[in-house]
């Protein structure tokens, strides 16, 4: 099973199961969320619902991890800004920080951050729309940023994922495609298929189980008469 954590369009399911896909992300971004947009999951596909944050610092992304937390099963920050980086791997109600290397000229991910974002699971999204949508002079340093990030991973070992950052059906792109675009990182196919496939489904089972969760590593079970 194959997914995409980051699609900004809920008319884009039909498409993406038609390439190959279980289920996507449906990523609304803090800005103007609304919280009663309709998910209409199809037969054999996930629609999972989710949000992007957009914060100033810290301090503010705080906040926002708070306000949003509780109402969505995938909580991404927008990355870029090192502070940010940072502070979205230091907590462990994030899931993913979107291209941490926005705007910069290093990957935005140290060995401090690679290292948070080990300890409280928080995935680290290579964006294919990255590459695409960048002029072609800019595209072999978001290689080397892509790269950069990987090595940090195969050390720290905090969770890869892998999105379109889909807006309309010309952006998606098939597993194969991906699969294609990885091997040019010489990604293993095992890190492919943990970046598309289990990082994804691990981010919905600690959804599924986060009301439960007491402290970080303790949960309460629910039990059958």
């Amino acid at each position: 099973m194959f997914f995409d954590f980051h699609v900004h369009n809920t008319h884009l399911a039909r498409e993406a199961k038609r390439l190959g896909y279980s289920g996507i992300a449906l990523i609304q971004s803090s800005k103007n969320y609304n919280k009663t947009v309709s998910i209409n999951p199809q037969d054999d596909f996930s629609v999972f619902s989710g949000v992007e944050i957009y914060a100033k610092n810290p301090e503010d992304l705080r906040k926002k991890v708070q306000k949003f937390r509780e109402h969505n099963e995938v909580l991404i920050v927008n990355g870029g800004d090192i502070k940010i980086n940072r502070a979205a791997c230091e907590d462990p109600r994030v899931d993913i920080l979107a291209h941490p290397y926005k705007n910069r000229r290093d990957s935005g991910i140290n060995h401090v951050v690679a290292k948070k974002a080990a300890e409280n699971n928080v995935a680290i999204e290579l964006s294919i729309n990255s590459m695409i949508k960048t002029r072609l002079s800019l595209r072999a340093k978001i290689l080397s940023q892509f790269r950069q990030i990987l090595k940090l991973q195969r050390k720290f070992k905090f969770p890869l994922i892998i999105t379109s950052n889909a807006y309309s059906i010309y952006d998606l792109r098939t597993p194969e495609d991906i699969t294609a675009f990885a091997g040019c990182l010489e990604m293993t196919h095992d890190e492919i298929i943990s970046s598309l496939s289990k990082n994804p489904a691990d981010i919905i089972e600690r959804s599924r189980i986060r009301k439960n969760v007491i402290v970080q590593g303790a949960r309460t079970i629910e039990q059958d008469d």
